[in-house]
């Protein structure tokens, strides 16, 4: 839906223009979010094996935000919340049948003032427009078709071949272009050269990933394992090269002269670091720790920023780089004063009910409804370096990452004074959140065609 003329007019008579050096037009945005993939896969993030030439050449140009978190730990919630600046216990976004309620605003929607042409192509089957996630978007096309999700190079053509109908840099119009790959996402099938590249083991990969989606995990040996880690970072290291192309390509058509690039992930995957494998049922960091890297018009090239964000701070940050006043019920805050390296601002208009502080970080794990619950935590929250998180049963792990990164060591002594506090604050914020919560859109049943492709990916209830 295009913005009339008047409001256009009178959005510059506001002072909303653009923060970017071309002000006959908003910058570009390009979101890139790349399923399933750890933060600590990435080379900027300490990886060392090369898996992500690309990406860390793209950080190198722009900021990294070495301690970024996902919302939660599978894609229907962090997804919706990346899109909302929302969390779970807000928009609802539960199940993979939840569907977005048409009350909650997305980033999407809010850049429609500004006729931005947006189009979304995910190869995740779940992210579906009857769920609501294209609200705001112009197009949005989901695979539903294998339920593996299509591969990048596949994604990246649809993409540019919309891209080519819909924009052309010379209509004065910014274009909003999202992306969602699916390589990094079980069973891990990497393309060649990467499979060569990067597998150890001489195992038989489709077994191995057999027994993964199967849950058949005690049959895993501990070689299967790290054939199975090996394939993964197979796919990211063919999802890097994928992303190469697609810039290439995006250069060419003069879509990034001036744009806003951000790369990040859903949530991460988990290796047997606490007794899992796979995701979506713990909050540990293997599983919510994110890369998060941003490109923009000001923004300070080679920051690294330590400290902690959310994947609920992306869309007000695009606001503000793009010259928009806050959304008030957007939950985040705006990155953009960090990524230009500005002095700490006033944090006092940002909500912080009771104890919270601005860079307090919120993890949701809600239960899906049906099947059997399997959640070993519902929420957490990390503060600095101290990271709390809450069992179903409602007894606390707290960490000192700066001591335990690994999460290996809960309740160890000295933390105890720092878990009680947050358990007061995680208390508080929820029930915060919860009071400005949406109202729930009634979810379908998943029929049986669903149910066979959720299990090719290793969902089972």
């Amino acid at each position: 839906m295009l913005a009339p003329r008047s409001l256009l007019i009178g959005l510059v008579l506001l002072g909303l223009t653009p923060l970017s050096c071309d002000r006959s037009r908003p910058p570009n945005v390009l979101m890139i979010v790349i399923d399933t993939l750890r933060a600590d896969r990435v080379g900027v993030y300490g990886n060392r094996r090369g898996l992500t030439p690309f990406i860390d050449s793209v950080a190198a140009r722009g900021v990294a935000f070495l301690n970024a978190y996902s919302v939660s730990s599978w894609t229907c919630p962090s997804v919706a919340s990346l899109l909302t600046s929302r969390y779970p216990a807000q928009h609802h976004v539960i199940s993979f049948v939840s569907k977005l309620p048409d009350d909650e605003i997305t980033l999407a929607e809010k850049l429609e003032p500004l006729r931005y042409v947006s189009g979304g192509f995910s190869a995740n089957f779940r992210l579906l427009q009857s769920l609501g996630y294209a609200q705001g978007f112009q197009f949005w096309q989901a695979d539903v078709e294998t339920g593996n999700g299509v591969p990048a190079s596949v994604l990246r053509a649809q993409g540019l071949e919309w891209l080519d109908r819909a924009w052309q840099p010379s209509s004065g119009r910014p274009a909003f272009l999202y992306f969602q790959f699916m390589e990094p996402h079980a069973p891990y099938e990497p393309a060649e050269p990467f499979r060569s590249r990067f597998q150890t083991g001489n195992g038989d990969a489709a077994e191995v990933n057999q027994k993964l989606v199967g849950l058949r995990w005690h049959e895993l040996t501990r070689a299967d394992t790290a054939l199975l880690e090996s394939l993964y970072d197979g796919e990211v290291a063919t999802v890097d090269e994928e992303l190469r192309l697609l810039f290439d390509e995006l250069e060419r058509r003069g879509f990034l002269q001036n744009a806003i690039v951000i790369i990040t992930a859903d949530h991460g995957e988990e290796f047997w670091e606490h007794g899992n494998l796979s995701h979506g049922t713990t909050l540990y960091n293997e599983s919510v720790h994110v890369p998060l890297i941003v490109q923009a018009p000001g923004a300070v090239a080679g920051r690294r920023i330590e400290e902690n964000v959310s994947l609920v701070d992306v869309a007000p940050t695009v606001l503000d780089l793009v010259g928009f006043p806050p959304e008030p019920r957007f939950e985040g805050r705006s990155l953009a004063p960090l990524l230009r390296a500005e002095p700490a601002g006033n944090e006092s208009q940002r909500r912080a009910p009771n104890s919270r502080e601005p860079e307090d970080v919120l993890l949701q794990l809600e239960w899906q409804g049906y099947g059997f619950d399997t959640r070993e935590h519902v929420s957490g929250i990390v503060r600095r370096d101290t990271k709390v998180l809450l069992r179903p049963n409602g007894l606390p792990e707290a960490y000192d990452l700066a001591t335990d990164p690994g999460e290996k060591h809960a309740n160890a002594d000295g933390i105890a004074a720092q878990s009680d506090a947050l358990m007061q604050t995680l208390a508080a914020a929820t029930t915060d959140l919860i009071h400005r919560a949406g109202t729930a859109s009634k979810a379908d049943a998943i029929d049986q065609a669903t149910r066979e492709k959720l299990r090719a990916l290793g969902y089972h209830f």
